[in-house]
């Protein structure tokens, strides 16, 4: 019989495709859902919570009764919503301290497997001399005071402090050694319903209009939504036990290579042109776009090879197949 699986973010980019995954391969599931956004018309058993039930540790060990395994993916994505202070609390509230109080939880409850969606920019923005492992330090704890929340990327910060604490819980209690706690740390993510960067990269190209990337080559990592739920898949058949952080990937892709492999999936010809990277840099200081410049001239890089080796895990899904189904998503 395979195991039952607690479910958080089941409304989300991810957690929607890999709900319907574990239904398919026989899976029972528990969603926890914030006011009934989400339907039951599925096999899968909805627990509907209050803002303060999210933070009760009663609510949450009654909700994971008989489950064997959780997967957290909820919480706040990026730093689009922050705009004060508030919104910066709310940030840390729901990706740190409610993931705390899960996991809390879920070791008194006994479960077997606690699998957390974290950020491979907990390691850094970007990758200089190697591509970034699961064991690459948090350079962002060298530089920035974490408890200063104003600084640096709050987002990053809060997965952090909520890996931080997971591990340091893990560990004080002692008698854990049969559970496994295994955090993930995905690069770029796309696939069916992707929002964000790619969706709007994927519009622009279908309009028509040439963009300046013809010089941008260093390269990113990404996954598609389709391998990474097959490596959770893998991680929930595994018999490992202890703290194991994961990274994982399907491609490496310069900026200029994606735009084309776009345009060629949308039928688009001449999506780029040239324009020299200084007048880009320079176009990118001038409208405060430092950040977005930033993330299309600097590599971010990902050395998955323990994760394949761990878990018998390869990506099932080339990337040309992937960005299809991506893109046939958003235009269909």
């Amino acid at each position: 019989m395979k195991p039952k699986i607690f479910l958080t973010g089941s409304t989300g980019f991810l957690g929607k495709y890999l709900k319907n995954t574990l239904i398919k391969n026989g899976y029972s599931l528990v969603c926890l859902c914030r006011n009934n956004l989400e339907d039951s018309k599925d096999k899968s058993t909805i627990i509907t919570a209050t803002d303060e039930d999210f933070f009760s540790k009663n609510f949450l060990k009654k909700a994971i009764n008989k489950c064997d395994a959780i997967i957290h993916l909820a919480g706040i994505a990026d730093n689009n919503y922050i705009n004060n202070q508030s919104d910066i609390d709310e940030l840390f509230k729901i990706n740190e301290d409610f993931t705390i109080k899960l996991f809390t939880a879920a070791q008194e409850s006994n479960i077997k497997k606690f699998i957390f969606m974290s950020t491979i920019k907990v390691c850094g923005e970007y990758t200089e001399d190697e591509p970034f492992t699961e064991n690459t330090l948090q350079t962002i704890n060298q530089t920035l005071e974490l408890d200063n929340r104003l600084a640096g990327n709050p987002y990053v910060k809060s997965k952090i402090k909520a890996e931080n604490s997971l591990i340091r819980n893990y560990r004080d209690s002692g008698d854990s050694n049969y559970q496994l706690l295994n955090i993930i740390r995905p690069p770029i993510i796309y696939g069916e319903g992707v929002k964000g960067n790619i969706k709007t990269l994927i519009r622009t190209i279908q309009k028509g209009f040439p963009l300046p990337t013809s010089t941008l080559n260093e390269k990113r990592s990404m996954i598609s939504i389709y391998n990474l739920t097959d490596l959770i898949v893998n991680i929930l058949k595994s018999e490992l036990t202890g703290v194991i952080k994961s990274c994982c990937k399907d491609i490496d892709i310069s900026t200029c290579d994606l735009v084309r492999k776009i345009a060629i999936s949308l039928d688009k010809s001449r999506p780029d042109f040239y324009t020299p990277a200084w007048l880009l840099k320079i176009g990118a200081l001038v409208f405060n776009k430092t950040e977005m410049m930033n993330k299309l001239t600097k590599p971010l890089l990902v050395n998955d090879k323990k994760t394949r080796e761990r878990f018998n895990w390869e990506p099932s899904l080339s990337f040309e197949k992937g960005m299809k189904k991506t893109i046939d998503s958003l235009i269909n």
